[in-house]
């Protein structure tokens, strides 16, 4: 068994700076406990104020955070966005595990030529790996 759930790194994200109108479209680099790490085309500032969304998995979703740092990573920048509260770290779990279902679903379909739906992949999904995942992403 794996030590750590490999994120899907294909889950587009919006990223948008509050104290601005421009709406950042992201990459979904990895979730943690305390925040979430982006790909992006143009570097943004730390310290600034951000809502994201992962409109592609869960369209009611909206997180805030604060960018903690910003690197220049090869043709892209890297966002780290710290939780600015516990709802915020609690749905991007959630998000994360839709994410971790909706790519092993994918897997499945290309690897196995088994086709399944959204619930039976979350199922099968929950089966395999939600004890693995719940030690990575605890509620705590």
């Amino acid at each position: 068994m794996r030590e750590f759930l490999r994120h899907p790194s294909d889950i587009p994200v919006d990223v948008k700076i509050l104290r601005e109108s421009e709406l950042r479209l992201a990459q979904l680099k990895d979730v943690g406990a305390g925040g979430v790490c982006c790909r992006v085309a143009r570097p943004i500032r730390e310290g600034s104020q951000v809502e994201f969304a992962v409109p592609s998995l869960c369209s009611g979703f909206t997180g805030r955070g604060v960018v903690v740092w910003c690197e220049p990573a090869s043709e892209n920048f890297q966002v780290g966005i710290q939780f600015l509260s516990r709802r915020d770290r609690f749905q991007a779990r959630l998000v994360e595990q839709l994410s971790q279902i909706e790519h092993f679903r994918r897997e499945m379909e290309l690897s196995e030529g088994r086709f399944m739906d959204g619930e039976q992949a979350a199922k099968e999904w929950i089966a395999r790996h939600a004890e693995e995942f719940d030690r990575q992403f605890p509620l705590g």
